[in-house]
């Protein structure tokens, strides 16, 4: 009976029987562990690249603000190119880089010859303020831990102007970098060919291309004409009021205008502070706040938003977020850029199945983001 058995073990060893199927529960428990797996490794590989960005932050951020540069040359070309459809596209973006490389050149000439003055005119300004907060809660007879106490703000001020000045010497590096993007723009497309071989890959890429295209072009136009008309009529009250300065300051109320929820604030503080240090607390500082706060509600509570619509689709409570995250990696140029960085995080979460909980996740509706571009 042993050795009939011994064919019997050979065989079922050289044909084994198939694996009985997995129970659906199984199946399921699999399924969760590699989708558990496949996200933790996702979000750890986006904490790899923040702390890599933050590391490479001086190398990054000009880089970053030619990027931008390069949304409003492509805007400005096809503005062009309507006023002009005769001309051919290389002449069209050639007038559309050099008239962003004048207004980079200016500004930060602006920079250069205004800050040491506005340095010493704020130093002055915080310390009436302090002066003015001090004398009014002594009067109050305010217990003392409730009393308005001197700070030293020279630290404060010494990073701000550290910052500003970074931003003007990185000016050149920004021309540097938008020029060569520009000299490879027209291998860009072939580039893009040998990345996505299949049809289907290459419209995909196309469509998430076209997202971030025209979700940051909508919002920096956007934010660029309220810096304008912010910028335009802060120079005309501060010049009425006869403030110093007043082409330095409507320079830093354009770009706070960029930065959400504190732009605003700092852009009516500001001025006001440097009004204190001028004139004392009278009439015209007063008067100022309220033409200057006025400006403010008209444009971004009222005129901003009607142009805007629904079209920038990104939670509000993400917009501060987003102010703090960015701020961080980045520093200054993050806070500008913070919401417009949201905005792309959206428009390419949006169009990956893995993702696209994150584009719900930070969209105002739930939505997934920003309408495609047509």
């Amino acid at each position: 009976m042993a050795h009939s058995s011994l064919p019997t073990k050979a065989k079922a060893a050289a044909h084994p029987q198939p694996e009985a199927a997995k129970p659906p529960a199984a199946v399921e428990r699999d399924a969760r562990l590699m989708a558990t797996l496949t996200n933790s490794v996702f979000v750890l590989t986006v904490l790899a690249c923040m702390a890599a960005a933050h590391w490479l932050v001086d190398l990054l951020t000009p880089l970053m603000v030619a990027v931008f540069s390069l949304i409003l040359i492509d805007a400005l070309a096809r503005q062009v190119g309507r006023l002009a459809p005769a001309m051919p596209d290389w002449s069209r973006v050639g007038v559309a880089f050099v008239m962003i490389s004048l207004v980079l050149v200016g500004a930060g000439a602006l920079v250069a010859h205004s800050l040491p003055r506005f340095a010493t005119d704020m130093v002055d300004g915080m310390t009436a303020v302090q002066q003015l907060g001090a004398q009014l809660t002594s009067n109050l007879d305010l217990p003392p831990f409730a009393r308005f106490e001197p700070l030293d703000l020279h630290p404060y001020f010494t990073d701000l102007l550290h910052s500003l000045r970074r931003v003007a010497t990185d000016l050149v590096l920004v021309l540097v970098y938008l020029g060569f993007i520009l000299a490879s723009r027209r291998n860009f497309d072939h580039k893009v060919s040998l990345l996505f071989p299949t049809p289907k890959s290459h419209q995909h890429a196309q469509r998430v291309f076209r997202r971030v295209r025209k979700g940051a072009e909508r919002y920096v136009l956007l934010q660029t004409l309220k810096g304008l008309l912010l910028g335009a009529i802060f120079w005309v009250v501060l010049k009425a009021f006869g403030l110093h300065d007043a082409m330095f300051l409507s320079f830093i109320v354009f770009l706070a205008s960029f930065i959400p929820i504190l732009g605003p604030a700092a852009a009516v503080a500001i001025p006001v502070i440097l009004a204190l240090a001028q004139y004392g607390l009278n009439w015209r500082p007063i008067l100022m706040f309220v033409s200057l706060q006025a400006a403010v509600v008209a444009i971004d509570s009222v005129l901003i938003p009607r142009l805007q619509g629904e079209r920038l689709d990104v939670d509000p409570v993400v917009v501060l977020v987003s102010l703090s995250f960015w701020s961080l990696v980045f520093g200054v140029i993050g806070a500008l850029f913070s919401t417009v960085l949201t905005v792309v995080v959206i428009a390419i979460a949006s169009e990956s199945p893995r993702l696209r909980w994150l584009a719900i996740v930070l969209s105002k509706k739930g939505d997934a983001g920003l309408p495609e571009a047509g």
